[in-house]
């Protein structure tokens, strides 16, 4: 018995994938069934995967960039693909736009992942715009990046917070303080050279040999140390590549108030006593006042809360063994001067 197969194929010529083409004559025996199955490579192996490619973020935004200054931004590239991910070529282009941490050739290796750069920096004001390309041997390649970012020009300012320092009243001889901020108000770097005081005792300390970032602050602490009376005056000078702040500084030097004290000293008792108490009286009116409660064997007393411009009267009574004080002295008066 003879087994007949046929296959339906069209024209050989016309077929460009077919890998193997089977006819089977088989003479004496019956054919139940025939099949070829799986896809095979170069030499018959099976292939051992494919690379991807993916980069995020997918784009990079720089918006308002000082002119002449860096921006950059941090970009990861990973290859979720199952083989390696060979890069051949990796370019940028557009103006002011800038890579590194990705050169050509580079290999990824399936599931594994890489960071590098973009950078902008734009040398004049206005929009731009550019392109960061990677080719490889992934899907889709190359694949692009899309970049953009604004110059903007340059603005250096510099504000205090104050625009002039009062010390008031300082007695000759002691310090008053006041703090002055400053602080970049633009969007480029203040070099700060000098923050000095002038004016017969007025000095600064902080502020000098500084850069401010934009929006970043520095204080710098003026001092008023008058060495004599009458009012001075002075200004707080800060000198940077922005414009020039002078500051007015004014102050009083002053006399300090001087502390009087009344001495009193009297002739001892010719009686047997065991102390005196000594009594005040503020004005030509009312009662006297016990200075001190407890008594003292002295015959001498200092009293030192006097108040300037003020009258006082003295008297002083004298205390026996058995605990009898004795009459008022005479009274004396003191006035104390006006400072």
């Amino acid at each position: 018995m003879r087994a007949r197969v046929r296959a339906n194929i069209g024209s050989l010529a016309s077929i460009r994938d077919l890998s193997f083409f089977l006819i089977f004559l088989i003479a004496g025996s019956s054919l139940t069934g025939c099949a070829v199955t799986g896809k095979s490579g170069s030499g018959g192996k099976p292939e051992s995967g494919s690379p991807g490619i993916s980069v995020t973020p997918t784009s990079a935004s720089f918006g308002n960039v000082t002119v002449n200054t860096d921006a950059t931004q941090t970009m990861k590239l990973s290859n979720p693909g199952t083989a390696d991910l060979s890069i051949s070529k990796a370019t940028v282009t557009g103006a002011g736009f800038s890579m590194s941490g990705l050169a050509a050739p580079a290999t990824v290796a399936a599931g594994a992942s890489m960071n590098f750069t973009i950078s902008f920096k734009p040398t004049a004001a206005g929009a731009g715009t550019g392109s960061v390309s990677i080719t490889s041997d992934a899907g889709g390649s190359p694949m692009l990046i899309n970049l953009t970012g604004t110059g903007i020009s340059s603005s250096i300012k510099l504000s205090a917070n104050a625009a002039s320092l009062s010390f008031g009243d300082v007695v000759v001889g002691n310090t008053a303080t006041q703090d002055v901020k400053l602080t970049n108000t633009g969007n480029a770097n203040v070099e700060i050279s000098s923050a000095a005081a002038s004016g017969t005792g007025f000095s600064a300390t902080g502020g000098s040999n500084t850069t401010l970032t934009p929006n970043q602050a520095v204080t710098v602490a003026v001092s008023f140390d008058p060495q004599s009376k009458g009012a001075l005056s002075g200004s707080l000078t800060v000198t940077s590549n922005a414009a020039k702040i002078q500051i007015p500084l004014l102050g009083t030097g002053t006399q300090a108030s001087q502390q009087h004290t009344v001495s009193l000293s009297w002739t001892p008792s010719v009686s047997q006593v065991i102390g005196y108490f000594v009594y005040r009286r503020t004005g030509t009116d009312g009662s006297f006042a016990k200075l001190v409660s407890a008594i003292d064997s002295s015959t001498s007393f200092t009293d030192n809360t006097v108040v300037d411009g003020q009258t006082y009267f003295y008297v002083v009574t004298a205390l026996s063994a058995a605990d009898v004080e004795s009459e008022f002295s005479s009274p004396v008066s003191v006035t104390i001067p006006s400072s």
